[in-house]
């Protein structure tokens, strides 16, 4: 059963709520704690470390295609979950993923290759619109979901449906379907002269919106915190960014073209922001209250979603998933069993801001602690109470670790196995 989690954010007072707060709590919060060039080794390091995170641009193609083509969609459907359509709650039938199945050209000789992707691009488990949910208790959850991808991320395009209506591609950060109204099919060269461009913007505010004019009255789209895009000029208090579009809806190679749109300067930062306590606990508290959002299906984040989202406004480039991002480098083990000793560990060892928190399944940011509490913030759908029903929070939100206490899955501090500071 599922009910509203009052309690939560009811019994946080006021003042813990603002990123104020825990900043004064540090000693010297403006304190650089990597340079841009130790941000770069970081991010080499989590790139030879982490498979998950590619360099799509020296993908080769066939190689790629050959690990994939004997994927049996249906019967990797049909083994692991039960599906429903959340509208109806039917549960879904073989037949669906079957059809699916059979749209799926593993041999497709149309002009695959690489692409960029346009305005806000979803990648799916499968390709399909229709959402699914894997139990009667998730149904606002598209399980299909994996993730959004900033504009103009570059795509690796390895097989498409028999429509044409998707592309199965591997980006940076994830690999699914994409829709092909949400590409640009390009040459590596003119998507590596495009992404090398030094002269970045990085949205700093939780959206910013993309304008056709500079007097910022004719809507284009809106990115997400953490998006870079590429500087053409700077006017004032408003920002040329140059946007990659399609010439036509043909699926040429030659379909690239560019047009220069406008953002509010007070919207994003002239390059990376400075990697300090201060910055990224403001970042994250500039998501307050967003919707949990698995999958990034709606425009909003997840708990892994929101941890890079964050830590991407400093250049920090962190993979996908909880279980992946907590595993970027050597990480703390804390599967003590002492409740007590556990809060001391993470308090003592823990760095505000800058610490990772991680149980399976979710991840969380440490913001500093109160008495014996560590204070957590994170995306954070809900927790299963001492009624052991499902209390439903649905947002960004400050908690302390106690969250679940006494239910039979435990508290987050009790479930909470391993932590890594990102320095």
């Amino acid at each position: 059963m599922l009910v509203p989690h009052f309690e939560v954010t009811s019994s946080i007072p006021r003042e813990l709520k603002t990123p104020g707060f825990w900043i004064s709590r540090i000693q010297n919060p403006d304190k650089i704690i990597l340079t841009e060039k130790q941000i770069k080794d970081l991010n080499i390091k989590i790139q030879e470390s982490s498979p998950y995170l590619r360099d799509v641009l020296n993908i080769d193609i066939d190689t790629e295609k050959k690990k994939r083509t004997n994927i049996d969609y249906t019967n990797n459907f049909k083994t692991t979950l039960k599906y429903y359509y959340p509208t109806s709650l039917k549960q879904v039938g073989l037949k669906f993923f079957k059809t699916l199945e059979n749209n799926i050209d593993f041999n497709a000789h149309t002009n695959l290759g690489f692409a960029l992707s346009i305005g806000y691009a979803r990648l799916k488990a499968l390709p399909t619109d229709v959402p699914l949910s894997s139990s009667l208790d998730t149904l606002d959850l598209n399980r299909l979901s994996c993730t959004h991808l900033n504009p103009c991320s570059p795509l690796a395009v390895l097989y498409s449906t028999r429509d044409n209506q998707w592309y199965y591609v591997v980006s940076e950060i994830s690999e699914g379907w994409i829709r092909a109204d949400q590409l640009i099919f390009a040459s590596k060269q003119a998507i590596s002269d495009y992404i090398n461009n030094k002269n970045i913007a990085v949205v700093t505010s939780r959206f910013t919106d993309i304008y056709k004019d500079t007097s910022l009255t004719h809507f284009y789209d809106n990115v997400k915190m953490g998006a870079i895009l590429f500087i053409s000029k700077i006017k004032g208090a408003i920002v040329e960014v140059k946007i990659p579009v399609k010439k036509d809806k043909n699926f040429s190679n030659n379909n690239l073209e560019f047009m220069y749109y406008y953002v509010k300067k007070s919207d994003i930062s002239l390059g990376f922001l400075p990697y300090t306590q201060r910055n990224i606990i403001i970042q994250a508290f500039k998501q307050i209250d967003a919707p949990y959002d698995w999958g990034d299906n709606y425009g909003y984040t997840d708990c892994s979603g929101f941890i890079r989202q964050v830590f991407s406004c400093f250049g920090i480039k962190l993979p996908r998933n909880s279980k992946q991002q907590i595993s970027i480098k050597d990480s703390i083990e804390i599967n003590i069993q002492n409740r007590n000793l556990k809060a001391k560990t993470i308090i003592s060892q823990g760095i505000p801001g800058i610490t990772l928190l991680y149980l399976p399944g979710h991840i969380m940011l440490y913001l500093g602690y109160l008495g014996q509490d560590p204070y957590v913030i994170h995306s954070i759908r809900g927790c299963l109470g001492k009624d052991n029903k499902i209390h439903i929070l649905n947002k960004v939100a400050i908690t302390d670790l106690n969250l679940g206490d006494k239910s039979k899955n435990k508290s987050l501090l009790e479930r909470v196995t391993l932590m890594n500071v990102v320095e």
